[in-house]
């Protein structure tokens, strides 16, 4: 019986076209720091950073440390600098990024009809951004007080989907068996990989993502609003 849902959030919670809401992120993110950093060396460099991140593998090491490990080091400026920039971006400008999304009440019926049933909740968002860029997107989803056991930011895993480790780490935290979690996700690759861990996986289609030849395959698919079905279907919690 299922008793942990773990949900994704860009492109399922949150529906969104994910390229057009990173190159407007960039564009943004890259103007607001132009008068102090190269706007082109900042993307290539982030990106860069970024793919270090989801590469590492060590638990002793959070995604933040990895992050600013290779990150900063590529400037001549030190990171009490450097790092202020991205703060007071994603605590300001970040919010506007609203507009490349496309929010949907069904997101937060969906939770609420799990939690009324019982169901430990997991926003199981790849923790490639910091806390204040999750909150504002848990905000335009409409989820941000839901009762969230954990909600996944760089500040606090040591993984980064598709590593499976993340997925490990969260069971972990939350004291999860994997035969009893469902993972909800639009990524065939980052979402389905749960799967190796025994946990099953429903894969949304509305924003769908294929990288193709995924090495697992659902359990379940079908669109949100066919997710919500599925839900309604449950049987609560004992």
């Amino acid at each position: 019986m299922l008793k942990t849902i773990l949900f994704d959030l860009d492109g399922t919670l949150l529906p969104m076209d994910l390229h057009h809401f990173l190159t407007n992120y960039f564009g943004r993110l890259t103007k607001s720091c132009a008068h102090v950093l190269d706007p082109e060396a900042l993307h290539k460099h982030i990106w860069a950073s970024t793919e270090a991140m989801i590469r590492d593998n060590r638990p002793d090491k959070t995604n933040q440390q990895v992050f600013l490990e290779d990150f900063v080091p590529r400037f001549n400026l030190p990171a009490e600098e450097l790092m202020p920039l991205f703060d007071n971006f994603y605590n300001g400008e970040f919010g506007e990024l609203i507009c490349c999304t496309f929010p949907t009440p069904l997101s937060r019926q969906i939770c609420l009809e799990l939690v009324g049933k019982g169901y430990q909740l997991v926003l199981a968002t790849n923790p490639i951004f910091p806390d204040a860029a999750t909150a504002h997107r848990m905000r335009w989803a409409g989820i941000n007080d839901i009762p969230w056991a954990l909600v996944t930011t760089y500040e606090h895993c040591h993984y980064c989907k598709p590593n499976p480790n993340y997925y490990k780490e969260i069971l972990e935290k939350v004291g999860a068996n994997p035969e009893e979690t469902l993972m909800v996700g639009n990524d065939t690759k980052e979402d389905l990989v749960a799967g190796k861990l025994g946990i099953k996986t429903y894969l949304v289609t509305d924003n769908l993502i294929n990288h193709g030849n995924s090495s697992h395959d659902a359990d379940f698919e079908g669109r949100l609003e066919d997710f919500m079905e599925f839900v309604r279907k449950l049987p609560k919690v004992k």
